[in-house]
């Protein structure tokens, strides 16, 4: 195709999409006929000039958002049905991105940690004209994990969508040993930002939960013995930033925690507005000891997920009553 051609298809495309203005106009400003816009229109597809996106209304749940603040004494609380034209994880992503853009306010500081659910969320953000933005990490790197749903990674798009500067932790989350933990806690460039992330006004951060694809990456990194691995799996109900707890939100395992570089659970809970994302039934258990650490203020899930929280709420309080 001649340059003139693209380029008379694209001032088409403009006129009529971007200025609302109508064929029968767009034909009379350009001395052709109604058939040859429409013709220069469907062209402009063809060639990615014009890509045309239908996003459906996200839909809440009210009367599943409603039981579940109850349960679970979290401040907001989203279930996200999902639309025939998406995935689950999407519709969430899109929920969790609205309620981070309603959120925001000028010279903010977001930190954001890994997983699937904050990559939907982080894709769907809208653009920002906030002054002041930054964008950091509540934990360091982890390394079998696909790279474009790290921290680093999701952080730097995060800080793009945002108009945001991007402040790195250049720094693996899990080490081999405390002392090699200790001493890369003692580097300025890993202190610095860390005391940033300890005074961020926003966190972003998936919610693991025993069983799930996400913990178990995460449980690798740590390189446990058979034994340790067993013991594990069978005392934690979640992970937040790669924090590992119990069906009470406590603390898991101290050695495991001391080889971790990055925000602990006390000092995630400290973060002013935490957004929790979580989608799936799988995600329960986890949802459930996370929001009795207290470490989530906004809750953004799909109706799987909510329905399984409700079930094992309920056989909880049925055990107990017993």
């Amino acid at each position: 195709m001649k340059q003139r051609d693209a380029e008379l298809i694209l001032r088409v495309a403009r006129m009529y999409y971007e200025k609302d203005q109508s064929q029968d106009q767009v034909a009379r400003v350009l001395g052709t006929s109604r058939s040859n816009v429409s013709r220069m229109l469907s062209d402009a597809k063809r060639l990615g000039f014009v890509q045309i996106k239908i996003v459906a209304p996200i839909t809440r749940h009210e009367s599943l958002s409603s039981q579940l603040h109850k349960v679970l004494k979290i401040k907001d609380v989203q279930v996200i049905g999902t639309d025939r034209s998406e995935t689950t994880l999407t519709s969430v992503g899109r929920a969790a991105a609205a309620a981070l853009n309603r959120a925001l306010k000028a010279n903010n500081t977001i930190a954001i940690s890994w997983g699937r659910g904050v990559e939907a969320t982080v894709v769907e953000v809208a653009s920002e004209t906030l002054p002041g933005l930054r964008v950091t990490q509540l934990m360091g790197g982890l390394s079998a994990v696909a790279t474009s749903v790290s921290a680093e990674e999701l952080g730097r798009t995060l800080a793009q969508n945002l108009n945001a500067q991007f402040i790195p932790l250049l720094s693996p989350a899990v080490v081999s040993n405390a002392r090699t933990r200790n001493t890369l806690l003692n580097e300025d460039s890993i202190a610095q930002v860390l005391e940033i992330s300890r005074h961020a006004d926003i966190a972003l951060v998936g919610i693991g939960s025993h069983g799930s694809s996400s913990s178990e990456e995460v449980l690798k990194q740590f390189k446990l013995t058979k034994a340790e691995h067993e013991k594990v799996a069978k005392t934690y109900a979640g992970d937040v930033s790669a924090r590992f707890y119990d069906s009470n939100g406590r603390s898991l395992n101290s050695e495991m925690d001391n080889r971790v570089i990055g925000m602990t659970l006390d000092e995630l809970a400290a973060i002013p507005h935490v957004i929790g994302i979580a989608a799936g039934k799988e995600k329960a258990m986890g949802v459930l000891g996370a929001a009795r650490a207290g470490l989530v203020d906004t809750l953004v899930t799909d109706v799987s997920c909510a329905t399984e929280i409700l079930k094992l709420a309920t056989a909880a309080k049925e055990a107990q009553s017993a």
